[in-house]
């Protein structure tokens, strides 16, 4: 069994990136952590949030439609070691990137599952990938 920490973070589209900063901002007090472009370069994203409360992953994306607004929810395990070991014996799909089943990123690991109805979970060994 994985030990469900809290929720890490919600990745979600956006519209037009800054417009959604400023309203976070204005509205929450969020911080901005992290600006970039996403895995393929075509999408500008921004970590934003309250460092070990509650972090939004937003990624300017035109083409993802009003439908689909969630990309994933994060969620931070205090066991990530194990995580490999118990996805694959509970015959859990993995959701592979490049050829990785574990994301390198500066300060945390993440994998990326997937639940029964293909909603996509990412499991991180850091919070908010250490930010």
């Amino acid at each position: 069994m994985l030990n469900a920490n809290g929720i890490d973070h919600l990745n979600m589209y956006v519209n037009n990136l800054e417009e959604s900063i400023s309203f976070y901002q204005k509205v929450f007090g969020f911080k901005v952590y992290e600006k970039g472009r996403g895995f393929s370069a075509a999408y500008p994203y921004a970590i934003i949030g309250k460092s070990k409360v509650l972090m939004l992953a937003l990624y300017e994306n035109h083409e993802a439609g009003s439908e689909k607004r969630l990309n994933h929810i994060g969620i931070n395990i205090t066991n990530f070691e194990e995580a490999l070991e118990v996805i694959k014996d509970n015959s859990v799909e993995i959701s592979i990137y490049g050829d990785k089943e574990i994301i390198e990123y500066p300060n945390s690991k993440s994998i990326y599952i997937k639940d029964p109805d293909g909603n996509e979970i990412e499991l991180s060994s850091n919070f908010a990938g250490g930010l």
